[in-house]
């Protein structure tokens, strides 16, 4: 959602959910959040995704994958994509939904509740989309040009 949070649009430059190339496709249990970790980083090392940019973008999508086991029912899938220089990856579950989604900081005085925050200020954009069926999360991140990687 990028500046545009709560809204559901897309952000400016990312491409449309389903395009590009397939890099990782899994399933999220909470046996599976730390070998998702090292998958995510590896495919989106492979990509072209390098230093701090890599590090926030897996670090997003672990706050998303943790979100579905903690909040989203506890199992889901996640998706991992490539079209041109944009890098997404989706996240979705069959929990109870979110409702009125407005990503916000937590005040600090509140445990938890960061980790759409996150999601959110590590990456180039990040949409949600939920309903009583469930949740979609998508983080983007854009590779730099001399990137190596398909």
């Amino acid at each position: 959602m990028g500046s545009g949070a709560g809204d559901g649009g897309a952000t400016p430059g990312a491409s449309p959910a389903g395009a590009g190339v397939a890099l990782l496709a899994a399933t999220i249990t909470a046996e599976a959040v730390t070998r998702l970790r090292h998958a995510v980083a590896a495919a989106a090392r492979g990509a072209g995704l390098t230093g701090v940019a890599l590090e926030d973008f897996v670090l997003a999508v672990h706050e998303l994958v943790t979100n579905v086991v903690r909040h989203g029912g506890g199992r889901g899938a996640l998706r991992l994509r490539r079209d041109g220089d944009v890098l997404s990856c989706e996240i979705s579950d069959n929990g109870p939904g979110l409702g009125d989604v407005r990503v916000a900081l937590p005040a600090p005085t509140e445990v938890g509740h960061r980790g759409l925050w996150l999601a959110q200020q590590l990456t180039d954009g990040l949409e949600i989309h939920g309903d009583d069926r469930g949740t979609t999360a998508r983080v983007t991140a854009r590779i730099s040009a001399g990137a190596a990687g398909g």
